[in-house]
């Protein structure tokens, strides 16, 4: 009797076991990533831009999705395409990444970038660059920092550090987003970004400073700060110069 009883409750558990694991609902494996990068994820952002004097220039939406792979230098990379509508017109922007343990790394194309429109006619001769920067250092810890970005002017009667931008982890924030008709608060870790702009010798150089809050699970929730950052990092002229740029998530889906 005490035989047919144990095979019974076991049966009961497997079988309770077995119903559990079926209404469970599926595990994010991207839970602890902080840019996660399956193709099909996609991210809609509200968009509003001022000038520096804080009068409204221009609204509209970007839409970022993961697309496919390619192969750039022997090396692969994930397609990002970015769709803006912003007053009436549209512009889109492809950019290319691919992501390690240590962080995300972006693509810089010589001459499709967002910082080429920065440069005047007589620095075009002769600029150096790394082709790729690394926008994401993995894991983020607030306080941790590191170079993003570095363009040198070498001419012939002159070299200096045209463009340079750096990158800190200043704070864990919580953020309300929108998800599925409703809203959610979520924590997200705000990085600095800080860009230094040399044109001439002879003039103090233009600083310029975007915010980015990245959520674990999710990846950007929000960007705000000026448009030379936001354009380099969108790897094309898509924001008027000397304004601010102000992008919230308003919706996401991520696999």
């Amino acid at each position: 009797m005490k035989k047919k009883t144990s095979i019974l409750f076991l049966l009961l558990f497997v079988s309770f076991a077995c119903n559990e694991s079926t209404t469970e609902p599926p595990i994010n494996k991207n839970i602890n990533d902080f840019f996660p990068n399956s193709d099909g994820n996609y991210y809609n952002y509200n968009v509003l831009v001022y000038d520096s004097s804080g009068i409204f220039v221009q609204s509209g939406t970007r839409k970022s999705y993961f697309d496919s792979d390619t192969i750039i230098a022997s090396m692969p990379f994930q397609v990002k395409v970015d769709s803006f509508q912003l007053s009436g017109l549209e512009y889109i922007s492809t950019t290319y990444f691919r992501k390690n343990s240590t962080g995300v790394f972006n693509w810089v194309e010589v001459w499709s970038n967002g910082f080429y429109y920065l440069l005047p006619d007589s620095l075009r001769g002769g600029y150096s660059f790394v082709n790729e920067y690394r926008m994401l250092y993995n894991p983020p810890e607030v306080n941790r920092n590191w170079p993003v970005f570095k363009v040198n002017v070498n001419l012939l009667y002159l070299e200096f550090e045209f463009f340079k931008v750096e990158a800190e982890v200043v704070s864990i924030d919580t953020l309300t987003i929108s998800f599925q008709n409703t809203t959610r608060n979520v924590e997200a870790f705000k990085i600095k970004y800080s860009a230094r702009l040399t044109t001439s010798l002879n003039e103090p150089p233009k600083l310029f400073e975007v915010q980015a809050w990245f959520a674990k699970g999710i990846g950007a929730v929000k960007w705000e700060g000026n448009s030379e950052i936001i354009n380099f990092f969108a790897g094309a002229e898509i924001y008027p110069i000397n304004t601010i740029v102000l992008e919230e998530l308003e919706s996401f889906k991520v696999n």
